[in-house]
């Protein structure tokens, strides 16, 4: 096991509906000299995601829950309380909403330290520093640093998710118009082609909405389904425009051929070379 691998002291553990108050944590912990785990950030590429996190939670002191409703109902944080609780690692669980912990959850943690934290987790930061701080035998007569202005949001911040959110719902509309195109103006390829431009766009529905969570359990995969969608999504905007006119012109024909087939195709073809 690589030495900077034994260097982190507190393994974040958090729903990423959660992302931003658990990045901006791990922030504040860094700079009071406190070195963190927290994915995907240290997720190695290549490695399972399980064993990644199994190293992490064996070689930390302290574990810090990012404690909500959300993480509640997450397999994965669970999982990783779990973990920690097996292999008796000192728990702060950082509660950032009134709710209460359930079943294997609520055993963990009720001989761990909660850390009220609601309405405003900032106002609870400085005693997590100091807490944190203790259980990491770390130095306690050194200044808490509570400065943010260095911090930087995740690349997927509330917004940027919100956009994202949009334009993944409105994708499939958009890639079903082919299979419309193909329909209207008797071109069978456009329906078939509507038909795989729309599987990477529900892959990502499925990832970015965790729904059956349990498929995507490697991160390279998770990266593998972003660049895809990518990349179909660039090639379904230029194709679109370039088969928009034809999709007119065979309409427009269509509308005098009405069923005759051939007389559609003579007309079409007609039509294309004047």
């Amino acid at each position: 096991m690589s030495q900077e691998k034994r260097q982190h002291e507190v393994f974040i553990s958090y729903s990423t509906k959660n992302s931003d108050i658990a990045n901006k944590i791990c922030y504040l912990l860094e700079k009071n000299n406190l070195k963190c785990w927290i994915a995907p950030r240290n997720i190695s590429s290549g490695r399972v995601y399980i064993d990644e996190i199994a190293d992490a939670i064996n070689i930390t002191k302290i574990v810090v829950l990012v404690y909500s409703k959300f993480s509640q109902e997450s397999r994965y944080v669970n999982n990783e309380i779990t973990m920690a609780y097996s292999h008796n690692k000192p728990i702060i669980s950082f509660n950032i909403d009134d709710s209460e912990p359930k079943e294997e959850l609520e055993y963990f943690l009720k001989v761990n330290q909660w850390l009220p934290a609601f309405p405003d987790p900032e106002d609870a930061y400085e005693t997590l520093i100091r807490d944190a701080r203790k259980l990491c035998n770390a130095r306690s007569d050194v200044p808490i640093h509570l400065d943010v202005a260095g911090y930087k949001e995740d690349d997927l911040t509330r917004h940027k998710r919100d956009y994202i959110s949009l334009i993944l719902l409105f994708t499939p509309v958009y890639w079903s118009s082919f299979i419309y195109m193909g329909l209207v103006s008797n071109k069978k390829i456009w329906t078939v082609m509507g038909l795989v431009y729309l599987i990477p766009t529900l892959m990502c529905l499925l990832i970015y909405f965790q729904i059956l969570g349990q498929l995507f359990i490697l991160y390279p995969v998770l990266s593998l389904f972003s660049y895809l969608f990518i990349i179909f999504w660039a090639l379904t905007l230029i194709h679109g425009l370039v088969i928009r006119n034809e999709f007119l012109t065979r309409k427009s024909i269509l509308r005098f051929t009405l069923a005759d087939e051939k007389l559609f195709e003579y007309l079409y073809e007609e039509y294309i070379q004047i």
